[in-house]
């Protein structure tokens, strides 16, 4: 309990402090409490949106690239197949069979690393992509969201 009371007559008027301050005192209290948290919340929606055309202009490209390689070598093992049936004087099956063989499980090779490690979807055209500004924006979303968790985890 403090020294003075509300009932004690010999409290002095400039022990309290006026309205003025009391209103001063708590506007600038809203004020900094609004200022840090808007300040905040801007900086999480600009790093989203930067990490969104980061990501789109870094990802774009190389899903192109993919798309283009996976057209190449189809065209390739066309192409040896095309050969190999030209070459025979007299289409053997036995002969054509061990060639095509080798050429098809190369090709499926290259599908199945195409669509395991590069990330091809299976779509051949090149204008049509996965990183689109929405999609490359919610993976920036995941990003943050993750390395929260992540962090919280390990200092847990």
């Amino acid at each position: 309990m403090s020294r003075y009371s509300r009932s004690d007559p010999e409290m002095l008027d400039y022990d309290k402090p006026s309205v003025c301050a009391s209103f001063m005192h708590y506007t600038w209290k809203t004020i900094t409490c609004l200022l840090s948290h808007i300040t905040l919340v801007s900086m999480v929606v600009s790093y989203c949106v930067l990490g969104a055309f980061t990501f789109e202009a870094l990802e774009v490209h190389h899903e192109k690239d993919i798309k283009r390689n996976i057209s190449k070598l189809r065209y390739n093992v066309t192409s040896h197949l095309w050969n190999l049936t030209t070459s025979l004087d007299v289409l053997r099956e036995d002969k054509f069979k061990v060639g095509a063989e080798t050429y098809l499980k190369e090709f499926e090779g290259a599908i199945l690393k195409a669509m395991t490690k590069d990330g091809w979807d299976g779509e051949e055209d090149p204008n049509i992509v996965q990183w689109t500004s929405t999609g490359a924006l919610f993976y920036s979303i995941i990003v943050i969201t993750t390395i929260g968790k992540a962090k919280k985890l390990l200092t847990a």
